[in-house]
């Protein structure tokens, strides 16, 4: 038995010598080099954003090298684009293959060959002749001019990287490269929801988790996998987290590490409120596959490393700069609703010409003497319009019922809109806060040691729940950091009971997790109130969340939603925070967290409060409070709530001490 085992460990092997043997035949690795090109072509001709055709196999044409490799592409990407957006999506990055690929023949022999910006420029040239047709069809409509600009770009951009990654085999062109190839899988779909794109985009995250490119790697596949359609939950986020959380478990071997990358990335769907189930099926099919793969390899210098970690956040930033594109065009009002409803209704009328025609500027007075009333009340009705027009019309009950139609269509479209920019905003805070770690990832691997703290904490804690019980919704956690951080949170789930309970602890975990990755609070705290606002179940949970310096005492805490805390000086008590929604009611600016900044360098003792040990009761005993310690404080707030709470209680009470200074 032990002998079979043994003989089939060596298959692989054996398997391997056997390919690299069939390959040095020149036949066959040409053949295998074409393939591989032509299937290149097909996967990149699937490359979209936001559901538009990308000229990524038309760069590629350019940058493949000898002609006969660039017919491989040119012939993959013209079964790409036409299979995967048709004859009319399709068109015009087929035309401009072609003549691209007629443009590589012809200066496949010439010295200009060698220069490398001849084939960018040229690609842009021959791209821009061809989509100028397309421009005049669409009669040069706003839109069409902006996609076609980006397109310019990208096509021009694409064929430098891609030509750098073929002979330099660079590290950022073929990162570009995996990020195109799994742009174009988006749109091979597997299952219901599930495309080949998400599957593949897990099994690279994956694969990478223990290394140094573990969050690279997963920015740039879901970042990859988000673009091809705004996602309802990032996934460049979902996979950041889980390569980030898999990454700090000390876990040896790979299956266990990629049993660990699934599991946080379905902890991570849960926690979302299960609005993408299919990424469920996607991960584990997807950390099967990336058993196989290779681990990207480990940088030798922090210099290299670093400058990747940059340029990841460059890409983000300009990532979150394109989805904050400007608003959409507002509606017609009324206009839009009458041309709709009378294209409905008055076509087919006897007296459209009459209407419509003879008599337009009439039948314009009348609409605009009912598009008041009409607006403000969100329904039509008869007496709306003039008497002249009410008696000549035909069918103006008919004209009506299409006006509510249009209505209720046209408030639908300005909900969803509402819900379209929501969604947007919330995905540019996340792609923020995680340009935002990646700097500040990328500046820590300069810094030689860690600052030495004078400070260290005493907490005093006490909770309890409604009416005494021993279930609450109330949720904390202390935790230190890097750089002589001190992190202090205190949740309060929206309500009480296990329901509150379980909603504080998911929000405990992910802030923490955060945290402890090295995003910076308002970072966190913004990926929080995104994460409530895409999955939009209604429920909360208010934040606390003090951010103290162990070197120099200074501290910044911020308050979402909570109770107002206390800060007791030596001089009397200060009460912070106002009363405000939790995260998840909104995004923007008028949306986030209160930030205030303390000093508790000297003795100054802050109280944490939820809304249920909160209260001017409470005040009134901070500010009579003696000289006991923040124990002695938390267990007094907590017993006055066990005596007389009709909700959840929580207390936290921090001071910092001096550390005694030796010297030799």
């Amino acid at each position: 038995m032990i002998e079979r085992i043994a003989a089939i460990r060596t298959l692989p092997r054996k398997g391997r010598r056997a390919l690299t043997g069939l390959l040095e035949q020149p036949g066959l690795r040409l053949a295998a080099t074409c393939l591989g090109y032509a299937l290149l072509g097909f996967l990149l001709a699937g490359g979209s954003v936001a559901g538009r055709a990308m000229p990524f196999a038309v760069s590629l044409v350019a940058a493949a090298g000898p002609p006969l490799r660039a017919l491989a592409v040119l012939i993959g990407g013209a079964a790409g684009y036409l299979g995967f957006f048709g004859l009319n999506g399709g068109l015009e990055q087929l035309a401009a293959s072609s003549l691209v690929f007629s443009a590589v023949c012809i200066v496949d022999r010439s010295e200009l060959r060698r220069s490398g910006w001849l084939m960018p420029l040229l690609t842009v040239a021959l791209s821009l002749l061809i989509g100028s047709l397309f421009l005049v069809q669409a009669r040069f409509a706003p839109g069409a001019v902006v996609l076609f600009a980006a397109r310019l770009v990208i096509a021009g951009v694409s064929v430098r990287i891609f030509s750098r990654a073929r002979r330099n085999r660079s590290r950022s062109g073929l990162l570009y490269l995996l990020f195109c190839a799994l742009n174009g899988c988006a749109a091979i779909p597997l299952a219901a929801r599930v495309n080949l794109g998400q599957v593949m985009a897990v099994a690279v995250a994956a694969s990478a988790v223990g290394t140094p490119s573990c969050a690279l790697l997963g920015a740039v596949a879901g970042l990859a996998i988000d673009l091809a359609a705004v996602p309802e939950v990032s996934l460049t986020a979902l996979l950041c987290f889980a390569g980030l959380t898999a990454s700090a478990l000390p876990i040896p071997l790979k299956p266990a590490r990629s049993l660990a990358f699934l599991a946080s990335a379905v902890a991570g769907v849960l926690f979302t409120g299960g609005q993408v189930p299919e990424l469920v099926p996607a991960a584990a099919l997807g950390c099967c596959l990336s058993l196989p793969i290779p681990r990207f390899p480990v940088e030798e210098e922090g210099r290299d490393v670093r400058r990747r970690l940059e340029q990841a956040a460059l890409v983000l930033a300009d990532v979150g700069a394109l989805l904050a594109m400007p608003e959409p065009l507002a509606e017609a009002g009324a206009a839009g609703v009458f041309d709709r409803a009378s294209d409905r209704v008055c076509g087919s009328c006897v007296l459209w010409s009459q209407c419509w025609q003879r008599k337009s500027h009439e039948t314009y007075l009348a609409l605009c003497a009912a598009a008041g009333p009409l607006l403000e009340r969100g329904t039509a009705s008869k007496e709306d319009f003039p008497p002249s027009f009410a008696e000549n019309c035909c069918h103006l009950d008919e004209l009506t019922a299409a006006i509510d139609r249009e209505l209720d269509r046209q408030a639908g479209r300005r909900q969803f809109q509402s819900r379209l920019r929501e969604c947007r905003e919330a995905l540019v805070e996340q792609y923020g806060c995680l340009s935002s770690f990646f700097r500040r990832t990328a500046a820590r691997l300069t810094r030689r040691e860690a600052p030495e703290s004078r400070f260290s904490p005493e907490l005093g804690t006490g909770a309890v729940g409604k009416g005494g019980g021993s279930v609450s919704g109330d949720r904390g956690a202390c935790f230190q950091g890097g750089e002589g951080m001190y992190y202090v949170l205190l949740c309060d789930g929206m309500g009480s009971g296990p329901e509150a309970a379980a909603e504080s602890r998911r929000a405990i975990r992910l802030l923490a997790g955060m945290l402890q990755a090295g995003l910076d609070p308002s970072g966190a705290l913004g990926t929080l109130n995104g994460v409530y606002v895409l999955r939009g179940d209604g429920a909360f949970s208010t934040v606390d969340l003090l951010a103290v310096s162990l070197v120099t005492g200074e501290a910044t805490l911020y308050k979402w939603g909570a109770a107002p805390s206390y800060l007791k000086t030596a001089a009397g008590t200060i009460r912070i925070g106002t009363a405000s929604p939790p995260p998840g009611f909104g995004v923007g600016e008028s949306h986030k967290a209160e930030s205030h900044r303390l000093s508790l360098g000297e003795g100054e003792m802050l109280v944490l409060l939820s809304d249920g040990a909160g209260g001017e009761e409470a005040g009134r005993r901070i500010a009579e409070w003696g000289d006991g310690g923040p124990k002695q404080l938390a267990a007094a707030l907590i017993d006055r709530c066990q005596r007389d709470g009709e909700d959840d209680c929580t207390a936290v009470a921090l001071r910092l001490h001096r550390r005694p200074v030796w010297t030799g």
